[in-house]
């Protein structure tokens, strides 16, 4: 009761001024090179923003990057892929080199892992993971590997985990999930553990989706299980809140398209439960990598609608930013640059078409 007290009192104390349309907007900034979706997006120290991959209007995957200049408002051609891969997952490292990991490739998922180095726009391979994965999660741990969790390659889904090392290009099993899932997600807490959320059996056709939550401690190299949700999701998205708790928002049930949320819910860390949370005023899902805590401590919110939103923690409630997209658009991606506003590039609407598209949030 203290707390929702709190947040009321909050949320009547927060202004327009502060927070909501006044305060930040949505500007279309310059189109990328190839219009794509499903591509990864990763800062470079020097404030650059990496682009590669993603999926065509038909559904091919991409082997091109580009690089977006913040300064110039461009985007600039970069060394191709050595395989062209869609919905892949990427980590900047301490180093500022990107490795890139699995996806789609021209008709299944791949296993193979690539490194970007800015210093020559060049991708070079570096190494495999022990299945080909897509839909799978990817995070930095505080030891500098990389915990790669579950997935599928379309045949079936695993419930196999992995720890890949940089120094040396090569990966290792660590314990497995308690259930097969693909298109959850993994948000690093600030004790250096994962808070596993959600996610389905299956990609596609009759699937399951779960309302199962599990934490992954890299020191015992084991998952255990945590609260359950307050419903089944997958294909939504979660992000670390200032106060450690961590933001679930979004996504889908078995239904899919038509089974859409705009519910979000918090996972308190000490005690290990969720709460509920306010909702938010779009319905949303596949758009996690459109989902960007800013430098006040707020999350951006795009992907899914034409609105873009935002989460207050202090206000407890999403406020909607003024600007839209050109579209519903899906698998964007969001990027917060060195100046505090956001870049949003690409992503499909409802009829597949990808588009060159790129955006800024203005703070």
């Amino acid at each position: 009761m203290l707390r929702r007290i709190t947040l009321a009192l909050a949320l009547l104390l927060s202004t327009a001024v502060v927070y909501g349309r006044d305060t930040a907007a949505v500007t279309e900034t310059g189109r990328m090179q190839t219009p794509r979706a499903c591509h990864t997006a990763s800062p470079l120290a020097d404030g650059r923003v990496l682009i590669a991959g993603g999926i065509d209007s038909d559904e091919n995957a991409l082997d091109t990057a580009e690089l977006y200049d913040p300064t110039s408002g461009t985007f600039t051609p970069t060394g191709d892929m050595l395989e062209g891969r869609s919905c892949a997952q990427a980590v900047t490292l301490g180093d500022g080199q990107v490795l890139v990991f699995g996806g789609w490739g021209a008709r299944t998922p791949i296993a193979s892992i690539e490194r970007y180095n800015p210093a020559d726009g060049t991708f070079t391979p570096a190494g495999e993971m022990t299945v080909p994965r897509s839909g799978f999660t990817l995070t930095l741990l505080n030891d500098g590997r990389v915990l790669i969790i579950g997935g599928s390659n379309r045949r079936e889904t695993h419930a196999s985990a992995e720890l890949y090392d940089p120094l040396t290009a090569t990966t290792t099993p660590t314990a497995s999930l308690s259930e097969a899932r693909t298109a959850h997600t993994a948000t690093l807490l600030g004790d250096g553990r994962v808070l596993v959320t959600g996610g389905s059996d299956a990609e596609e056709g009759d699937r399951t989706v779960f309302d199962t939550t599990l934490i992954y401690d890299p020191a015992a190299e084991t998952f255990t299980s945590t609260a359950s949700m307050s419903v089944p999701r997958y294909k939504h998205a979660a992000r670390l809140l200032p106060d450690g708790n961590v933001l679930v928002i979004g996504g889908s049930n078995q239904l899919d398209w038509r089974g859409r949320y705009t519910s979000s819910e918090i996972y308190d860390v000490q005690a290990g439960t969720f709460e509920p949370a306010p909702s938010m005023e779009a319905e949303r899902f596949k758009f996690d990598s459109a989902t960007t805590l800013l430098e006040d401590g707020s999350i951006l919110v795009a992907g899914g609608s034409q609105l873009v939103e935002r989460y207050l923690p202090d206000a407890d409630t999403f406020t909607p930013i003024s600007g839209e997209l050109d579209a519903d658009r899906f698998y964007q991606t969001s990027t917060l640059l060195p100046d505090g506003a956001v870049l949003i590039t690409g992503g499909y609407d409802y009829n597949i078409n990808v588009t060159d598209f790129a955006w800024l949030v203005l703070p």
